[in-house]
């Protein structure tokens, strides 16, 4: 997409520095099953363009810090917690022009968060940094499915005899689940506490120790 954007002189021409080793691996996978991608021909067209970039070693990561000018780097972890992307921030949130775009989402306490929610000061390897730049978000590429997407997933396999159980997201998001789904062909829904251990059974799901699982919705 950066690409094409580029090549239509909707953004200028620069540097798309790809700075993950498992995303480069993964590069390598998605160009050679190119035909079998809708827009695969873009994908192809993009890593031959000359602007695409692999930082390949911990040497080479380090070195897109001297770069000047405008340049993209897409780096890893999605929530800011680990990898490479800890010394990119490090060496541009203070920068005033700089943008940070997060394209997926970020957990409550991640350092993705906090730099959502308009924190102007974090701490990075022991170090506190002044959050300078624009924080910006979108939700288009982000790899999770939103609520009517699982709910038509659990249609889909309904009628669903037994319980369903709710172990991903945050509170709120989870809450509104349990009630787009209750009653859609499946048994109750359950939102286990931390480390509660269920017995799954014909009468449907129990705490192992004998007590019955908590319901946040029922059929």
């Amino acid at each position: 997409d950066f690409a094409w954007l580029m090549r239509e002189g909707s953004i200028p021409s620069a540097p798309l520095i790809i700075d993950s080793p498992l995303a480069i691996a993964a590069c390598d996978v998605f160009r050679k099953h190119a035909g079998e991608l809708a827009n695969g021909d873009e994908l192809v067209r993009a890593f031959d363009s000359g602007l695409v970039r692999f930082s390949e070693s911990v040497e080479d990561s380090k070195a897109i810090g001297r770069l000047r000018g405008f340049f993209i780097v897409m780096a890893a972890s999605g929530m800011a917690d680990a990898g490479r992307i800890r010394h990119h921030l490090a060496n541009h949130l203070w920068r005033a022009q700089a943008t940070v775009l997060f394209v997926g989402y970020q957990a409550q306490g991640s350092l993705g968060r906090l730099l959502l929610d308009g924190e102007k000061t974090v701490t990075i390897r022991g170090e506190q940094v002044r959050v300078r730049a624009n924080i910006r978000m979108i939700d288009d590429y982000s790899g999770h499915a939103d609520g009517p997407q699982l709910a038509a997933w659990i249609a889909a396999r309904g009628p669903i005899t037994r319980d369903v159980f709710l172990t991903h997201g945050e509170d709120e998001a989870r809450a509104a689940l349990a009630r787009r789904i209750a009653g859609m062909n499946a048994g109750a829904v359950i939102d286990p506490e931390m480390d509660a251990t269920f017995t799954l059974s014909a009468r449907g799901a129990e705490r192992a120790e004998g007590k019955r699982a908590t319901r946040i919705a029922s059929p």
